[in-house]
């Protein structure tokens, strides 16, 4: 008896699969866009418009130690914006323990995030039918790793992002899509570590009665 590469997956093993792309796409949107904090469109005076990871966007920002209130910040700029004056002191402002602790734990979540979408990849595939085990057990300890990452990230921003001691008129801000879609993304990425984990522990019991009843895969040996 042959069995087919596509037949060996079961359904956990495709619903893995969907829910590793979709928590790929939501963490790489919520990594590149300015939504994670927002202020009230409807709040006049406010210093601050929307803060992303790496991008921020103000209304008219000035920082503490501008006294006399000289430089005022409009629009949006990266974070290491290198060419406006006196952006290094926003930056120093912006970059508390929190927000760099946030900042560091959801990139390693995205970075762990993409090599489980490039595993997905070979799994979609269909290789070797041992390479395929061990992919999937890659794929369930990297997916269990980048979530603990950005579990951390997001309950941490959760709890410091909107505290009155960071940004100016906290009263008027609010926690927004981007971060929305990190909170999402982070447990989508949870249920396909559960998935590819329970399909690796499905493929290892079929390895094990193939091999008591002399079941033969396409590559014409004996699983």
């Amino acid at each position: 008896m042959v069995v087919p590469p596509r037949e060996r997956r079961t359904t956990a093993g495709w619903w893995a699969i969907g829910f590793n792309v979709l928590a790929f796409v939501f963490i790489a949107i919520a990594m590149f866009t300015t939504y994670w904090l927002q202020a009230e469109n409807k709040a006049y005076g406010t210093d601050m418009d929307r803060i992303g990871l790496w991008t921020q966007c103000f209304r008219s920002f000035t920082v503490d130690k501008d006294v006399y209130r000289e430089r005022f910040f409009v629009g949006c700029r990266w974070l290491f914006d290198p060419f406006t004056t006196g952006y290094e002191d926003v930056r120093e402002m912006l970059q508390t323990p929190f927000f760099v602790t946030v900042q560091v734990f959801f990139t390693f979540c995205f970075t762990l995030s993409l090599i489980g979408a490039a595993l997905t990849g070979i799994l979609v595939l269909c290789p070797g039918e041992d390479f395929e085990r061990s992919v999937l057990k890659i794929a369930y300890i990297d997916l269990f790793i980048s979530w603990v990452f950005g579990f951390l990230a997001v309950i941490i921003f959760g709890v410091m992002g909107d505290n009155r001691d960071w940004m100016p008129h906290w009263d008027h801000n609010h926690l927004s899509w981007s971060f929305g879609l990190a909170v999402v993304g982070v447990v989508a990425e949870f249920v396909a570590a559960v998935l590819f984990w329970v399909e690796y522990r499905i493929q290892k019991r079929k390895e094990s009665y193939r091999q008591s009843h002399g079941v033969f895969t396409l590559e014409g040996t004996k699983a």
